[in-house]
């Protein structure tokens, strides 16, 4: 990941893995400081540290899990499993997660389809 994001940094620890780097996913979009946590017993952790996430409204962003966590995939219909490379499905999804942000934000409505989480 760090040859794709060199401005970004990565640990292992604990058998856990922790990066951090910055994401535009258009060029007319802002930059977001996001973190994404991986352990090889669970799935895939994206939150965006910087900037705040946003209300519409009183509204929270849609397709969040609790603690602000992205929803990317549905893991029940294994779109993502561990022999898939985080550099070219979560990071990807990340990017196009934010992009449709942007969008509801601006417009009220979430065009990247999905289920929401329970």
């Amino acid at each position: 990941m760090h040859r794709l994001f060199p401005a970004s940094s990565a640990r292992i620890r604990r058998s856990e893995l922790t990066w951090v780097g910055t994401i535009t996913p258009f060029p007319l979009s802002r930059t977001y400081r996001v973190r994404l946590r991986y352990k090889l017993t669970g799935s895939p952790e994206v939150e965006v540290l910087e900037p705040l996430l946003q209300k519409r409204g009183s509204d929270n962003p849609p397709h969040l899990y609790p603690g602000k966590k992205l929803c990317l995939y549905l893991p029940r219909i294994g779109e993502w499993n561990k022999t898939m490379m985080l550099s070219q499905t979560i990071i990807p999804w990340t990017s196009e997660w934010l992009l449709n942000y942007e969008v509801w934000l601006a417009t009220g409505e979430w065009s990247g389809g999905g289920l929401h989480p329970r």
